[in-house]
């Protein structure tokens, strides 16, 4: 059964149909199907982007109400009419996201253990500030705000196991 998203791509109002099974995630847009996958590369905010078997290398970056993104050179402004999640954690997810009443979800963008967590609830943070330390790899990771915000939850402890794609904190 799919999914069914209203997005808004630039000037342009979209209906979007996702399925998703154990291995692959295919979308519907115009009425074609297509099988799709997407990696982020590091804790950046660029990613690989698999569309029918041909890749692109795509950047996308929260706005306060949903994303901008850049693929082939073109940016394109997105807007979730609600928040996009896959049902699946961790699959496709990206590390960060934004709720439609513009909160900022972080998510795990690996499997691993959490090392150090450097705020707490009501925390005001800049932009590039270290959020928490994970684990992955016997590689020490920082993970870093986006955006300046305030700390509304942190939902993990020091030497919590987790898996990619499992929301850390929420700014607001």
């Amino acid at each position: 059964m799919a999914t069914k998203y209203r997005l808004k791509l630039g000037d342009r109002d979209a209906t979007i149909h996702v399925e998703e099974d154990a291995d692959s995630v295919r979308l519907k847009m115009d009425g074609v199907w297509h099988d799709v996958s997407i990696e982020q590369i590091g804790v950046s905010a660029q990613y690989s982007f698999i569309l029918d078997g041909k890749p692109f290398p795509l950047f996308a970056e929260p706005t306060p109400h949903g994303y901008r993104i850049v693929i082939g050179g073109r940016t394109h402004n997105v807007v979730a009419s609600r928040a996009v999640r896959p049902r699946r954690p961790g699959h496709g997810e990206p590390p960060a996201t934004m709720t439609p009443d513009g909160e900022w979800v972080l998510a795990s963008p690996m499997a691993g253990v959490v090392q150090e967590i450097v705020v707490a609830p009501n925390d005001v943070i800049e932009e590039g500030d270290v959020l928490l330390i994970i684990e992955g790899m016997k590689m020490q990771n920082e993970l870093r705000a986006r955006r300046a915000g305030r700390v509304k939850v942190v939902y993990v402890t020091v030497g919590q196991q987790v898996d990619r794609g499992v929301p850390l904190l929420v700014l607001a």
